[in-house]
């Protein structure tokens, strides 16, 4: 009982996110339940990096082709679980936590801008020993991935992206504030208020308990919000791109986003999915899975 007990008062492995190491130790707890979801054997490792140690769940065989994950703001690398079996069965995947996020990342400085986001990516690229990959984002995740590709577009052979944060057009004022109420009080009521707003289809509940977990027990340090590129930088983008979207999109407007990424790049090949949110790998993933292997294989 004595040891316990010093340990959950310590200061946790993870200080800029987690206070004290219980705090810690109960997020993970819900991060390695929503973990369990995934259906294919897995293995996980920290990459060091200048920003600090970078969470990376890797699976498929070790001969496949390189292809990165990057998740949600405040969900983390568990939110692939839908869609992991599919692309590991050809590709070496390897799903990101991002720095700064509320996830298992452990940061020792944050990326203060998009220049410092494409170089913490590519510093853990090289950990890794990836010269080039394909790449896949959802939400800010889809905005990091983009932003990657900009920063080094010789080594993304292809990119999808599922409703990227902003990226394309501004987020409404709504979202804004309501992520910032959710995240002032993270009572469980209002976390779930939240994700019921963000996605009308009802979600896996170890995901939504870590989601929670992250904001009730973790401290969010983000330092670069989601913004929108201009277009002289998405016309640096010239591998195949493919950008997937929910006609029930609440974060920005869908419709202008499709507008704007069609008709600046013939690279882009986009689509609005019927009955969908801003979570559509969760809401229907198998419609998401085929358009993401048909883009993988003939785009």
């Amino acid at each position: 009982m004595g040891r316990k007990s010093i340990n959950t008062q310590v200061t946790s492995s993870n200080p800029m996110h987690f206070k004290t190491s219980e705090k810690e130790l109960k997020y993970n707890i819900a991060y390695e339940k929503s973990l369990s979801l995934w259906s294919v054997p897995y293995t996980t490792m920290y990459v060091p990096t200048r920003f600090g140690r970078t969470h990376v769940i890797s699976c498929g065989p070790d001969d496949g082709e390189p292809l990165i994950l990057l998740h949600a703001m405040g969900f983390s690398s568990t939110i692939w679980f839908p869609n992991i079996e599919p692309l590991a069965t050809k590709y070496k995947v390897y799903a990101i936590d991002f720095i700064g996020d509320l996830n298992k990342s452990a940061p020792s400085m944050l990326p203060a801008n998009r220049e410092e986001c494409g170089e913490w990516l590519d510093e853990v690229l090289n950990r890794l020993g990836i010269d080039a990959c394909i790449m896949g984002g959802i939400s800010y995740g889809g905005f990091l991935a983009l932003n990657y590709s900009i920063y080094a577009t010789s080594r993304v052979k292809k990119l999808f992206l599922l409703s990227p944060a902003s990226t394309f057009v501004p987020l409404h004022n709504q979202f804004i504030y309501r992520i910032i109420a959710m995240n002032a009080i993270p009572v469980k009521w209002s976390v779930h208020h939240f994700i019921k707003w963000l996605s009308k289809h009802k979600l896996n509940k170890a995901l939504v308990d870590q989601f929670h977990a992250a904001f009730r027990y973790g401290s969010l340090s983000l330092r670069v919000p989601p913004s929108v590129y201009s277009d002289d930088e998405l016309k640096k983008l010239v591998m195949p791109v493919l950008l997937l979207l929910g006609d029930q999109e609440v974060i920005s407007d869908v419709n202008l986003a499709y507008t704007r990424a069609t008709q600046l790049s013939k690279n882009i090949l986009a689509e609005i999915i019927p009955g969908t949110g801003h979570l559509l790998n969760l809401e229907n993933p198998d419609y998401v899975n085929m358009k993401i292997n048909e883009f993988l294989h003939y785009g």
